[in-house]
């Protein structure tokens, strides 16, 4: 009973930040969410005007007040006020999340290069945080491949 009442009031989502598109599971959903990890935004303001496929339109054919950019270079951050937003509405735009009674508790999975920094792994986490995460978990990408599979990555044999 516990389970089912917390699962009005959370969600567990994996997201897969790639440098070319975003992808996010939602647990007993499947893939909700997959685009173009671009943003548009004015660049006086900061304030972001469209992300995903709609701001990837607009790359090349924007005004000189706006600039459509990609917030993350070879799999990690590189923008991190641009990528904290683009999770934050990729986020606020999955449909299984907009039934849940209050804004949900989210935990969150984040697969993450496997040559990422500490310094860049911070930044992934304090963006997931800032975009809801309460518990936030980062997974390098070859390890979330390998359980993918179905390799049983706590054995101990090679």
């Amino acid at each position: 009973m516990f389970r089912s009442l917390r699962g009005l009031f959370s969600s567990d989502l994996a997201i897969d930040l790639g440098t070319a598109n975003t992808m996010v599971m939602v647990v007993g959903g499947g893939i909700v969410l997959k685009e173009p990890s671009v943003v548009a935004r004015h660049i006086k303001s900061g304030s972001v005007l469209a992300v995903g496929s709609e701001a990837k339109l607009m790359v090349g054919k924007t005004p000189g007040s706006i600039e459509a950019l990609r917030p993350l270079k070879d799999g990690v951050i590189a923008d991190f006020d641009a990528s904290e937003k683009m999770i934050n509405m990729f986020i606020k735009d999955i449909p299984a999340l907009k039934k849940k009674l209050l804004t949900p508790s989210l935990r969150m999975v984040i697969c993450i290069p496997s040559g990422i920094t500490d310094v860049e792994k911070r930044a992934v986490k304090d963006s997931a945080d800032h975009a809801g995460g309460k518990e936030v978990y980062l997974i390098h990408e070859p390890m979330a491949a390998a359980i993918g599979i179905g390799i049983n990555v706590r054995s101990e044999e090679h």
